[in-house]
């Protein structure tokens, strides 16, 4: 059973959380805590577990964005839900950059958080298999003589789109391949679950990744399929080759200007909503002339062209992974003429949106 910490600075709004019948009718929750600001919370996650953490954003002491950070930052807790009234979505849609899982509107019923808690079975369920299958990899790496080291090299490579990432790769692979060449069916389970951390470090990062190109893939790979260990091993090194080149082209800072950093995630995570110069300068509360002047000196290419790099690497996966109409996509990236768009997808990749969804699910 998940436990569930309610935070709120006003005690009747606890109260109508948690006397609702959603409670009573669930087997998988239970509310196991509560707290009235954001300092209190810290202190009960701090001293016991919770999986589930549901806040308000306006609160004394520490509020509910600090309260978030704060809990990503440490890892107190896997799922947080932000509680926010109409005028605070804006400011709420920001702590989904900081980790949130999503966001309720007041007033909050029966329904929302029903519905609310079955999306959130489903993602600590697949936590709690992950975990699970880490730690099995974690026993079988132990007797395989595997150090837990190269799959962290890996990760944190990757995460930060250095070249030696692959090199890292390499030295992971071949650790393996030294200790298990006599067994291919115990290398397999191995390599599993060190693709799939390596992976889960990557989207701690870099959640937005996942709106562009098919991580799972990478992730779960049918390793099993293959008949030999150099098989094996290339089908690894080509999908974190495929990840880092893919980073390297959007991650385009390291310790850069936090406003460009935060302008390149307003791009990355809401691409689908008609992002523009405009609208991330107003989100960022700064103003557009600004904005673009200092991405501009920053980056060396302009926010809009960012934007439209984004927007093209969209629109690849959107052409792959769905049946979406051409022109479906053309709208869901911002472009009222469907024509222009195929027009700007031809002339970034050298096909028409037709041609290359045809060519790409064919191969």
């Amino acid at each position: 059973m998940y436990k569930v910490l309610i935070v709120d600075d006003q005690e009747i709004l606890r109260y109508d959380i948690k006397r609702m019948k959603v409670w009573s009718q669930t087997k998988d929750f239970v509310i196991a805590g509560e707290a009235e600001n954001g300092m209190d919370a810290l202190k009960k996650l701090r001293a016991s577990s919770y999986d589930l953490l549901i806040t308000d954003i306006k609160m004394p002491v520490i509020d509910g964005m600090e309260l978030l950070k704060t809990v990503s930052e440490e890892k107190l807790c896997p799922c947080v839900v932000l509680l926010s009234d109409y005028t605070e979505f804006a400011y709420a849609r920001k702590g989904l950059l900081h980790g949130a899982f999503d966001y309720l509107g007041k007033p909050v019923d029966n329904q929302k958080i029903s519905e609310l808690l079955s999306r959130v079975k489903v993602f600590l369920d697949q936590k709690r298999r992950e975990k699970e299958k880490i730690r099995q990899w974690e026993d079988l790496a132990d007797k395989a003589f595997f150090p837990d080291d190269y799959v962290n090299q890996v990760a944190v490579c990757l995460i930060k789109a250095q070249e030696d990432a692959l090199s890292a790769t390499n030295n992971m692979l071949a650790t393996v391949g030294a200790a298990l060449d006599y067994d291919l069916k115990k290398a397999v389970i191995i390599l599993e679950n060190a693709s799939s951390q390596i992976i889960s470090r990557v989207l701690d990062e870099h959640g937005w990744i996942k709106l562009y190109t098919d991580v799972e893939g990478i992730r779960q790979p049918s390793y099993s399929r293959y008949q030999s260990w150099d098989e094996i091993r290339k089908q690894i090194y080509d999908g974190c080759s495929k990840l880092l080149n893919f980073l390297k082209k959007f991650v385009i800072w390291k310790e850069i200007d936090t406003f460009v950093k935060s302008a390149c995630l307003e791009v990355l995570y809401n691409i689908d909503n008609n992002i523009s110069v405009k609208t991330i300068a107003e989100n960022l509360f700064i103003s557009k002339a600004y904005l673009s002047e200092r991405f501009k000196k920053i980056t060396g290419i302009s926010l809009s062209d960012y934007i439209y790099m984004a927007k093209i690497e969209r629109a690849k996966y959107l052409l792959i992974s769905t049946s979406l109409k051409n022109y479906e996509i053309a709208e869901t990236l911002g472009y009222k003429d469907h024509e222009y768009f195929s027009k700007v997808f031809k002339k970034s990749t050298g096909l028409s949106p037709t041609v290359y969804r045809k060519e790409n699910i064919s191969s």
